[in-house]
């Protein structure tokens, strides 16, 4: 059933963050809600779940809006194995840990994958990006994470509860 759940979730995300978010653009830029989910799961999920979160989320964000295959796929999932190491020494009802965990998700997806789209051979231009979009979009994502991880902790809070 949680799976279930997971899958729609994820689901629904990949409908509106290309569709509905698209005029919720502050500076030209856009909530990464797929890196925020693949934050808000990995929290409370263990490294396994927590990294087969982040690789389905970015495969299928991969093979739906991107050029490259991959790339996104093996950015979340290290960010979700790395976020999930750390679920048993955090307090969970601390809405300041996914703010923070957001945040350097977004500066880790931004850093790692500017570098892999270079080293691929694309030309970057990597001060504009970062100067331009890396501050705002961390601001953005950090403040969009703590209501959707007020969802997912109740998600799965009452999931403990049934069980």
């Amino acid at each position: 059933m949680k799976i279930l759940v997971i899958g729609l979730i994820i689901v629904i995300n990949l409908i509106l963050q290309p569709t509905l978010f698209q005029f919720i653009r502050i500076n030209n830029v856009l909530p990464n809600t797929s890196l925020i989910l693949v934050v808000c799961f990995a929290i409370n999920n263990n490294k396994t779940k927590g990294t087969a979160i982040g690789f389905t989320i970015g495969i299928l964000q991969d093979i739906l809006f991107s050029k490259m295959i991959g790339i996104n796929a093996l950015i979340y999932m290290l960010i979700g194995y790395f976020i999930s190491l750390t679920n048993r020494n955090i307090f969970k009802d601390n809405l300041i840990i996914p703010v923070v965990l957001t945040g350097l998700a977004t500066g880790f997806y931004y850093i790692v994958g500017t570098f892999l789209v270079y080293f691929l051979g694309f030309h970057m231009e990597f001060f504009n990006i970062f100067k331009n979009m890396l501050f705002v979009e961390i601001v953005y994502n950090a403040i969009i994470s703590i209501f959707i991880y007020i969802y997912v902790s109740k998600l799965y809070k009452s999931k403990r509860k049934r069980y």
